[in-house]
């Protein structure tokens, strides 16, 4: 691995780091996903993921997430987005909760640093609560840098995503930080267009009311590019 890959490694753990120490609430739980993406007709994309994210505290049964989305290609290196997202859980001691989310998003393929490619994704979500008032907003800001592994064909994956909530709603959500996802990981190519990627996240939650919370999260994906 290159000093580039080391360096932002580094910078990762140490931003884990400061959210150990302040989080007493932890979890540990396993994202299992699958994602398929790609052009369809001419500039036109179309991207659909769904997730099942199991805990080992807090819900009774895993929540469920699914995301279609369609783009155009901009630009070379630009994408836009727009779409929905819905997610449902099942809190322990609560009633189940549905949430559906208009998404839009831009992502930019930065370029080359060192050996490999840093990308930028910044999806801006509005939020509604089956049952509850208020409508809430939030910008997520991702950022990834993917490495190839020495000769091999995989790739070493390192991954910030902050959240910010621009207000405060009846259903919970307050304005400011809400939490930041870092992960690590490798990404390994399985057959033509497809991937496996997992690895390590860590989120560090900030909670209105209660103890912050970490969670230990083991994500699994399979990534499909048509």
């Amino acid at each position: 691995m290159k000093r580039y890959g080391w360096a932002l490694a580094l910078a990762l753990v140490a931003g884990i780091a400061p959210a150990q120490a302040l989080a007493t609430e932890q979890d540990g739980e396993i994202w299992t996903s699958a994602w398929a993406h790609g052009p369809v007709s001419g500039k036109m994309l179309v991207s659909i993921d769904a997730s099942l994210r199991s805990s080992d505290r807090g819900t009774s049964a895993p929540t469920v997430l699914i995301r279609p989305l369609i783009g155009v290609q901009a630009t070379k290196t630009l994408s836009l987005w727009t779409g929905y997202t819905y997610a449902a859980s099942a809190p322990n001691g609560r009633a189940d909760i549905k949430e559906h989310r208009a998404v839009q998003q831009a992502t930019w393929a930065i370029g080359k640093i060192g050996r490999g490619t840093l990308l930028s994704r910044t999806r801006v979500e509005t939020r509604w609560v089956d049952g509850r008032a208020g409508t809430g907003w939030r910008i997520r800001q991702m950022v990834r840098y993917a490495q190839p592994m020495g000769e091999t064909k995989a790739l070493l994956v390192l991954q910030s995503e902050p959240f910010i909530n621009l207000n405060t709603t009846g259903f919970g959500q307050s304005a400011g930080f809400d939490q930041i996802r870092n992960f690590i990981g490798v990404n390994a190519p399985m057959a033509k267009g497809l991937a496996i990627e997992g690895g390590y996240m860590n989120r560090y939650i900030r909670r209105s009311g209660a103890e912050d919370r970490i969670d230990h999260i083991l994500p699994i994906t399979a990534v499909y590019r048509f």
